[in-house]
């Protein structure tokens, strides 16, 4: 599935300020709540339907994202919890390519094409 570049951006800023507030352990829950919220949100402003089923769809995640995000944040013993992490985290599970041709930016009529 294809999403610009800029949401990945504010993603990865949002979620280093969200984790430097938790420090070097924060709860995998509360990560993955957070990182759909904000996905939720960024779907509402530009007005994808369903943005987190169709990365769901997209990825073959059995469960949802939330679930397989988290479980991967709990059992990744190596992995460092910064923004660019947890974003790529998200990219392998659920197959996102991002878009610098300005993708959020696209008229109505184009957005069926993606979703």
């Amino acid at each position: 599935m294809q999403l610009p570049t800029s949401l990945r951006e504010s993603l990865v800023l949002e979620l280093d300020t969200y984790l430097e507030a938790y420090g070097s352990n924060p709860d995998s829950e509360a990560v993955a709540v957070f990182v759909m919220e904000a996905l939720e949100t960024f779907a509402d402003e530009k007005g994808y339907e369903d943005l987190v089923g169709a990365l769901e769809d997209a990825g073959a995640i059995d469960g949802t994202l939330q679930e397989a995000l988290e479980g991967e944040l709990e059992s990744n013993d190596e992995l460092e919890f910064t923004g660019e992490e947890v974003t790529s985290l998200l990219e392998r599970l659920s197959g996102i390519v991002w878009d610098d041709d300005g993708l959020g930016e696209r008229e109505e009529s184009e957005e069926d094409d993606f979703l």
